[in-house]
């Protein structure tokens, strides 16, 4: 059996008010249901989509990404960043943990489905990030594992 990659978060400002509204999304009705009995439904508005889709309309203060995009192939990741980057406020952030193709094969910590696993070089993922207009920030590593922050300035 394959796992599902876990929600891809999205949250975005109310333009009526001043508290923050979330917009996960992910590909499995499952997992939705699952997320909806356990959060709060006037903060939290599931969705059920793939990375692939169409992202939910609005503008974005922060779009965190755990352990998703490495199911893209790198014309996805790099077509994925793009529109995370026309949807982000001025002043907003895309975070993105995920398994990377280690430079050294040895560091190699995650196990890999190569059917539905298809993680990049973090060189691939930083100029396809840039590519979008942001400016990414490796801020954590840990053998194959990265955690990114891009902002558009």
């Amino acid at each position: 059996m394959v796992a599902k990659p876990p929600p891809y978060m999205v949250n975005t400002r109310k333009r009526a008010a001043s508290k923050r509204t979330q917009l996960p999304l992910d590909a499995s009705p499952g997992m939705v249901k699952v997320a909806r009995a356990s959060l709060p439904a006037d903060r939290v508005k599931l969705l059920v989509g793939r990375l692939e889709d169409p992202l939910p309309e609005g503008s974005f203060d922060l779009v965190v990404s755990a352990l998703a995009v490495h199911h893209l192939e790198g014309i996805g990741k790099a077509d994925l960043f793009r529109r995370i980057a026309s949807g982000l406020d001025p002043a907003g952030r895309f975070v993105l943990a995920d398994v990377v193709e280690p430079v050294n094969p040895s560091c190699v910590a995650t196990a890999i489905d190569p059917e539905v696993d298809h993680p990049s070089k973090l060189d691939e993922q930083l100029a396809w990030l840039e590519a979008a207009g942001l400016f990414p920030e490796v801020t954590w590593t840990h053998r194959d594992l990265v955690v990114i922050v891009g902002s558009l300035g």
